[in-house]
């Protein structure tokens, strides 16, 4: 017993030992001396503050972060210098005004990383009082201006890593789209109101003309991914909406050209095939933003594609030959199999019966996983009218009361930020689901460039 005894002190003697070592924070083993900076300003000391223009209340927040844990707490004050206003307009090459005091706040000017921890609390800059008051929205931040507001280490009881000690977060009150969503592989957006017969899903079939859009950004136009089990595919497509093999509209194709946009009409209500031909001119580029738009019309046998309003590609004579109750696009496939199972008779088997495993209207997906978008989207749209040149171009980042126009089948503005519903705007009232956690990325601002200053 008393050797058992013995064996255990001993155990609990290694085990103090061991805890003595993990926390002696000031061990030889560290080549450099402890620093502390701003957790925002590791990557970048400029942070966006793109604010929507509907928002009184806007916060970023941040923290102090220590190059490694201190046997000691480490004190710190946090405050707003206006002075660095200058060094930064110097270095940039801007001339952007300090932020008025009243338009802003920060949640403490005192921080503390407790013993052994490499992180403080996190304190909050509050953009505040942005819409003014009352109706007339009097004092508001004034729209599309920018403004600095530098937030940086006063004092330390530790050394601050210079280069990370200051954050300039740059102020905007923007008209512009300041919100849209990040989807890639993963993640992409289902409609499961169209997979169900109803009103909200009618619409949707029987149709004679399309006209897909949306606001997209690509961040890279990715050739390969590692597949869950293991093996590496080519990845030749980024997928924007429609149903594929049918009527959908992405960017890329075996054998084509990788950032080229592509409408693939292959389906029975269309059957204009992929158009248009491969065509390195017409490349997109990754890193901005663009509004793509495609258009078919049966009766005039007309395919067109659009790039930032413009269009780029123009085909005639395409698709069907002539048209009937048959020839009809259906983008709600599966909806109509519903109503066979719901309405089982031998005419409705025979018109419906086969699009059990049809595929469906997706955004930002098509075939399988491996075709993401890849990138950001705002301000998609399906409609059951091949839309005009004017039409799409002078409506490229908002529509007017979208709920008073039938012809509006679906659109979703991706201006939620936050959650994984995507509400659908039109009058039929398809909202979006994620297939993932949607991430709603800081600092976006979609410039409208179909509007010029008089």
């Amino acid at each position: 017993m008393k050797t058992l005894k013995h064996m255990l002190l001993l155990v609990c003697i290694g085990m103090v030992a061991v805890q003595t070592a993990c926390t002696n924070y000031d061990a030889d083993d560290h080549k450099f001396g402890n620093v502390v900076y701003l957790d925002v300003a590791e990557t970048s000391e400029v942070q966006a503050a793109t604010i929507k223009n509907t928002l009184d209340v806007f916060d970023r927040t941040f923290a102090a972060t220590l190059a490694y844990p201190s046997d000691q707490d480490v004190t710190l004050s946090v405050t707003v210098d206006p002075s660095l206003v200058e060094r930064y307009n110097a270095r940039y090459g801007t001339s952007w005004p300090m932020l008025d005091a009243k338009y802003y706040a920060l949640s403490a000017e005192t921080a503390t990383i407790a013993a052994g921890k490499t992180t403080s609390e996190t304190l909050t800059l509050r953009l505040q009082h942005l819409l003014g008051e009352g109706e007339e929205q009097s004092g508001a931040l004034p729209l599309d201006e920018t403004y600095l507001v530098p937030v940086t280490i006063a004092q330390s009881s530790v050394p601050t890593l210079a280069t990370s000690s200051t954050v300039y977060y740059v102020v905007k009150r923007s008209s512009n789209i300041t919100v849209a969503a990040q989807l890639g592989e993963g993640n992409w957006i289902n409609f499961p109101t169209l997979d169900k017969y109803g009103d909200q899903s009618k619409a949707w079939n029987g149709l004679t003309a399309v006209t897909y859009e949306a606001l997209i950004y690509i961040d890279q136009f990715a050739t390969s991914t590692v597949t869950s089990d293991g093996n590496t595919n080519a990845v030749n497509i980024s997928s924007v909406m429609g149903v594929e093999q049918y009527l959908l509209l992405r960017i890329g194709d075996t054998n084509f050209e990788r950032q080229q946009l592509q409408f693939d009409g292959s389906g029975a209500g269309s059957k204009f095939g992929k158009f248009p031909e491969r065509d390195a001119t017409k490349n997109l580029s990754a890193g901005q933003w663009y509004h793509v738009a495609c258009t078919y019309d049966q009766a005039t046998r007309r395919v067109c594609v659009y790039v930032n309003g413009e269009l780029q590609s123009e085909g005639s004579e395409m698709g069907l030959t002539s048209m009937s109750e048959d020839t009809r696009i259906n983008l709600a496939m599966r909806a109509l199999y519903d109503f066979y199972l719901k309405n089982p008779t031998e005419d409705n088997e025979k018109k419906y019966g086969g699009f059990g495993d049809a595929y469906q209207f997706f955004i930002g997906k098509s075939y399988d996983d491996y075709r993401p978008l890849n990138g950001k989207i705002a301000e998609a749209r399906v409609w059951s009218v091949a839309r005009t040149p004017e039409q799409i171009w002078e409506n490229m980042y908002e529509i007017a009361d979208p709920a008073s126009d039938p012809t509006l089948l679906g659109y979703w503005k991706f201006n939620e930020g936050a959650g994984n519903t995507v509400k659908d705007y039109s009058m039929y009232g398809n909202d979006g689901v994620a297939e993932a956690d949607i991430v709603w990325p800081d600092g976006i601002e979609i410039p409208k460039i179909n509007e010029t200053e008089e």
